[in-house]
């Protein structure tokens, strides 16, 4: 493969004149795509193999297919990662903004890339120069309004009254799971890894594993502990297992362990039993960061509660600066 200095005007040319530019991505990347056939020769998968989390691993899977479609290959497996290049990356790059992905979302795929470049460096399929080329790719810059809303109290109490009227064991289950939720703010990852060992009752405290394999405690509000006890003493039971187990047809309670999207459907049922307007399950984390903020807690400690690893993720958590900005709006009497 021949590359010149004016790779990516080439690039932008061709984009102007509507042709696509995986073709000349896949052009230069097809010939040595045969050599990873063995699949411990394969970048990508070394570089999804580093990573500290299943979560990680799937997130930053899913983006690695997704380019290697973009660019004319059938999943990560068979691209060519091997013949990468800098202005590759800033073509992929092109491609996702235009296609209106945001920002953040795109320097995600981004550290993807840069992760894939490093194993193949450390593989010794890329050279050194090339390596830092890629190394030198600048994020984009740029912001996006958060997604997601906190609920409200009223709706919280609805959502308590209707596991409440469940009779079944599911009711207590999902209420104690709700609690859960909204009093630690605990990822739903986090919830369905809880074994009944982690609930340590003299502190009213879950030990809780979280993101990059960190144990922390997460101490349970007054009554969130009260609905997790009432799970237990009524249903459960004290026995070792999932502190949130399955339960399948007929209130048939068993030993096996929970999957992230079935607390997805919990709480999407509940919703949609209650009558509320949509909301995603990371909106009762993002609830109780905000009632945390709210009540004048420090950032520093909410960011300890939520298990984040930077002051600057929590801090994305922090509405109430639009509070401030709508209440001001709302003193100004220009039209009236």
């Amino acid at each position: 493969m021949h590359h010149t200095n004016n790779d990516k005007e080439e690039l932008v040319s061709h984009a102007d004149a509507a042709v696509p530019v995986e073709q000349t991505i896949r052009g230069e990347l097809l010939p040595s795509s045969s050599s990873l056939q063995n699949i411990h020769d394969n970048p990508a998968i070394a570089y999804l193999l580093s990573l500290g989390s299943k979560r990680s691993r799937q997130t930053m899977s899913s983006f690695l297919n997704i380019v290697a479609k973009m660019i004319g290959f059938q999943n990560l497996r068979d691209c060519a990662w091997s013949s990468m290049r800098r202005h590759h990356i800033l073509a992929a790059l092109e491609m996702l903004s235009d296609s209106g992905k945001a920002p953040a979302t795109i320097n995600t795929y981004l550290a993807a890339l840069k992760g894939v470049a490093l194993e193949a460096w450390t593989m010794k399929q890329i050279d050194t120069d090339s390596f830092q080329h890629i190394k030198q790719v600048r994020s984009v810059k740029g912001s996006r309004l958060p997604k997601g809303r906190a609920l409200e109290r009223h709706e919280i109490r609805s959502l308590f009254f209707t596991c409440g009227s469940d009779p079944s064991s599911k009711g207590l289950r999902d209420a104690a799971i709700l609690g859960v939720l909204l009093g630690c703010g605990l990822r739903r990852s986090e919830i369905v890894a809880l074994d009944m060992v982690n609930m340590i009752y003299k502190d009213r405290a879950l030990k809780v594993l979280g993101k990059g394999n960190k144990e922390r405690m997460a101490y349970v509000p007054g009554g969130a502990w009260k609905r997790l006890e009432k799970w237990v003493e009524e249903v459960r039971g004290a026995h070792e297992g999932p502190l949130f187990p399955r339960i399948r047809r007929f209130d048939d309670v068993t030993g096996e362990r929970m999957s992230d999207q079935a607390i997805y459907h919990i709480l999407e049922t509940r919703r949609v039993e209650t009558g509320l307007e949509k909301f995603a399950p990371h909106d009762l984390r993002r609830t109780f960061a905000s009632s945390m903020l709210d009540n004048g807690e420090d950032i520093v400690t909410v960011k300890d509660a939520m298990g984040h690893s930077s002051i600057a993720t929590t801090q994305k958590y922090d509405r109430r600066g639009d509070e401030r900005l709508k209440r001001a709006s709302q003193r100004l009497d220009i039209a009236d």
